[in-house]
């Protein structure tokens, strides 16, 4: 039972979390809007009162409506719709657009949306608390009455589609969830006199300051109130603005705490004092999303504007940031009462509007420079209070991301065995967020390891190995080049899962041209140790290929580095479809002409195999890996094996034995004629450093 809880519970907030962070786009716009139509400037003001007859001000306020006005309904639609995909059952689209309206209608309920006055304010960041309870009640009420009226006989209409039979189908539990609000409103407004469910909430909130006069006690309740409200999702300053107005709006001689001074010495950077998070975040945060965050927030929290952080990190409904959300601006508001009773600050004397950024609001505050002082030192403390929890916040994600790259390489390794397709970056929750940000942490390295490749840095995130290959006589001659991805969280990462990952964000041409580039580069100390016959291997996919650029990216690489026939050999995979058309061959011609040999990796003797040979022209075959490991224990692999080295002598090819680990492995390929190797039993794959040290040595 108590589990069952517990996962309710863990759901819940989920779908919080969840339906909270897809208000960011909306809110970012939002945002900017009010920052457009509250700019403390005289003159942009005036520019916009009578630039067209007050025109632009108009279209900046109906943006600022259409996004963040309807914020608690666009949040009453996204929690309905992340409940009702949490489980398979609801995937119905008549079940989940009756759910969603009912969400909708049981918030438009509780917060008391009527004509003939209706509260447009509703809608916005005042009215959240109710769109969260209309969000979860209603998919709950919803669910619940589907199964009530599912045994019982479905309307249907002979000849009308599918969806429409379904919809009438959901007529009943739709009017039981409306008629569920109606009901528990109409109790709540009996029961304690008010308009609304809303009214109770914001009436309760209200009534807590009723006795209270402006002091310091006061406007430190007010303060932590607000960041308690923001963290369970509710608009806290919207909530409480009654209070504001009645308790600290107006500027009194002789009274240090006021609204002005509550927005000028701890609403830095947005609610919460999100100026110190953001500083939190540029210093210490490792992560390239947590970077990107910090970065796409520091435009609107120069305006104190801090939604883009409390909802992006996320600060709600994270029980770690609740402590510094609660202490940075109890502290900061604490220091500068403090400072301001022993006079260090001049108290606030001129009302500034809030957007107005930290540092100027501090100077016109308080007519003085100290007032800018008192803001440097707040930010600092802030700072300090949300540093800890960032790194602690950071650990966490890096340990639960872990768990989501073990699952995200499972994924993709299924794939691989059933030759079932999957994008990656589509996955849900955690295992696809993961492949997204994976995505811009490889846009990330493919940049620095491309700036390091002039300057033969050994420092890149993108490295190159080299497994060495060898003849009958233990010879050394040439090497398969092989990336490793050293990413700076998660260490080195599955190698097929960089070129998946690649290719879903359109990044595979970059990527492999700087793989060849690379490997080109290395190849000339490589030559040096092991001699002019030395011949690198480069994996190279059809996509890049067919790449309109690679033949002229190819024919340039030939001349920067004077490479000679033979030195660089392009290996293709047969998992990938080579097309076997007169366009190809002369694509493989013309690269050819420029000094470049191919290979053909894994092949087998299936009917693609063959016809690769018979279509294309290749100078190497590389057997596939699963002939060399049963060649000791199958009969029949020595047999295919013998007659791919057959067609090598008619067709002028050789063969390369891959995964050769043992002795016997070795022996028994040669007595077939297979005469050239690659695996464990010679080399792992090395850096270019070690392969020259293990020529040198020989």
């Amino acid at each position: 039972m108590k589990n069952q809880i517990r996962k309710k519970a863990s759901d819940i907030v989920n779908i919080i979390k969840t339906s909270l962070a897809m208000m960011i786009p909306i809110l970012f716009i939002g945002s900017v809007t009010v920052m457009l139509n509250g700019l403390p400037i005289q003159g942009y003001q005036d520019f916009l009162d009578h630039f067209l007859g007050g025109a632009l001000r108009l279209f900046i306020q109906a943006v600022q409506m259409a996004t963040i006005g309807m914020l608690a309904l666009y949040l009453t639609v996204a929690v309905n719709f992340i409940y009702m995909n949490l489980r398979e059952e609801g995937q119905r689209i008549a079940g989940r657009f009756a759910s969603l309206l009912g969400c909708l209608a049981g918030f438009i309920i509780l917060v008391g949306f009527f004509p003939p006055d209706p509260d447009f304010s509703l809608l916005s960041g005042q009215g959240v608390f109710s769109a969260l309870v209309a969000g979860i009640i209603g998919s709950a009420l919803f669910r619940k009455f589907e199964k009530l009226f599912g045994g019982k006989k479905a309307i249907f209409v002979e000849g009308a589609d599918s969806v429409f039979n379904a919809a009438l189908h959901v007529i009943l539990p739709l009017l039981a969830v409306v008629i569920s609000f109606v009901v528990i409103d109409y109790l709540i407004m009996a029961l304690f006199d008010v308009q609304s469910v809303q009214h109770l909430f914001m009436k309760a909130v209200d009534a807590i300051f009723y006795r209270m006069h402006r002091s310091y006690a006061s406007g430190l309740l007010f303060l932590i109130l607000i960041s308690v409200m923001w963290f369970f999702g509710i608009h806290g300053n919207n909530v409480l603005n009654q209070v504001a107005v009645d308790l600290f709006t107006e500027i009194l001689p002789g009274e240090i705490v006021s609204k002005s001074f509550i927005d000028t010495f701890v609403n830095m950077g947005g609610t919460g004092c999100m100026i110190g998070l953001l500083f939190a975040l540029l210093i210490f945060g490792r992560r390239s999303s947590t970077k990107k965050l910090s970065q796409m927030a520091i435009f609107p929290s120069i305006f104190n504007i801090g939604e883009m952080l409390v909802f992006g990190l996320p600060v709600i409904y994270n029980p770690l940031m609740l402590v510094p959300l609660i202490l940075a601006p109890a502290l900061c508001y604490t220091n500068a009462w403090v400072l301001t009773r022993v006079g260090f600050i001049p108290p606030v004397t001129r009302e500034v509007v809030w957007t107005t950024p930290a540092f100027i609001s501090g100077y016109l505050a308080t007519g003085s420079v100290r007032g800018i002082i008192g803001q440097l030192l707040n930010i600092l403390i802030a700072t300090a209070c949300y540093a800890p929890f960032v790194r602690i916040y950071e650990k966490r994600s890096l340990d639960e991301f872990s768990v989501a790259l073990n699952e995200l390489v499972a994924i993709l390794k299924k794939s691989e065995e059933t030759t079932e397709e999957v994008t990656l970056t589509e996955c849900e929750g955690k295992v696809g967020r993961l492949a997204k940000l994976m995505v811009n942490d490889l846009k990330a390295s493919l940049k620095a390891s491309r700036a390091d490749l002039s300057s033969d840095s050994a420092e890149s995130p993108l490295l190159m190995k080299y497994q060495p290959q060898f003849d009958n006589e233990r010879n050394c001659i040439g090497a398969e080049a092989l990336l490793r991805w050293n990413h700076k969280r998660y260490g080195i990462i599955y190698p097929p899962l960089v070129i998946r990952l690649a290719k879903e964000s359109g990044d595979l041409y970059e990527l492999e041209t700087y793989i060849i580039e690379k490997s080109v580069k290395d190849s000339e100390s490589l030559r040096k140790t092991f001699g002019a016959g030395f011949k690198l291997s480069v994996n190279v996919t059809v996509t890049t290929l067919y790449d309109p650029q690679f033949l002229r990216f190819i024919g340039e690489l030939s001349g920067n580095y004077h490479l000679k026939p033979g030195n660089i050999c392009l290996e293709i995979t047969e998992e990938t479809e080579l097309v076997t058309s007169e366009e190809t061959g002369e694509l493989i011609r013309k690269i050819r002409s420029f000094g470049y040999t191919f290979a053909l990796d894994d092949f087998s003797m299936g009917h693609t195999s063959l016809q690769y040979l018979q279509h294309n022209q290749f100078d190497l075959v590389k057997l596939d890996g699963n002939l060399v490991r049963s060649l000791l224990t199958n009969e029949r692999t020595r047999e295919i094996i013998s007659s791919i080295v057959y067609l090598s002598k008619s067709l002028n090819f050789k063969v390369l034995a891959e995964f050769v680990e043992t002795t016997e492995q070795k022996e028994a390929l040669e007595q077939i004629g297979c005469l050239l190797y690659q695996g464990y039993l010679y080399s792992p794959a090395v850096d270019r450093d070690t392969l020259i040290a293990s020529g040198d040595r020989r």
